[in-house]
């Protein structure tokens, strides 16, 4: 395990922390400590990244940063920390009913429109032969083209984009 108690040059301590020796030039400049002799103390360095950079932003020094620089204890315990608590989060939302699993969704949302689409298929089937009778026309001919006006009816509602039916409030 490497010392932190010493002090290494600017481009070392650019390999420990995973940024370039560039970028540790530009945070020299910004305050970060040096000492007269242009090397940097290895804790006094690391305390003021933590202090000075943004979380988000440090460590941006890709795959071979993450093999020289590997997670932490303290580390690996904060994230598995985050990740219970995102999990406590999604279980409270799921038991007050604010969350439903993707699938059951759509299996409602397909079973409720099986529904409708065959509702709308019996309504032809009943309603053909008293529109027939009320006109005095062809049963079999109302009912052909009833059934041919409804189907294109529900190809059309199948074309239109979910988002065009409105927010369902």
């Amino acid at each position: 395990m490497t010392k932190l108690d010493g002090a290494e040059t600017k481009t070392a301590f650019a390999a420990r922390v995973g940024l370039t020796k560039g970028r540790i030039s530009q945070l020299v400049a910004e305050g970060l400590p040096v000492r007269a002799d242009g090397r940097i103390d290895v804790a006094v360095g690391l305390t003021w990244i933590e202090n000075n950079l943004d979380p988000a932003r440090r460590n941006r020094g890709g795959a071979a940063s993450a093999a020289r620089n590997p997670t932490t204890l303290a580390e690996a315990k904060r994230l598995h920390e985050i990740v219970k608590v995102q999990r406590a989060k999604l279980a409270y939302e799921r038991e007050r009913g604010e969350l439903v699993e993707t699938a059951a969704a759509t299996r409602t949302v397909f079973a409720r429109a099986r529904a409708e689409r065959d509702a709308h298929m019996a309504w032809v089937q009943r309603t053909a032969p008293l529109l027939a009778a009320e006109l005095g026309a062809d049963p079999r001919a109302t009912f052909a083209a009833l059934d041919r006006m409804m189907r294109e009816h529900l190809e059309h509602l199948a074309d239109l984009p979910l988002g065009s039916f409105g927010d369902g409030a």
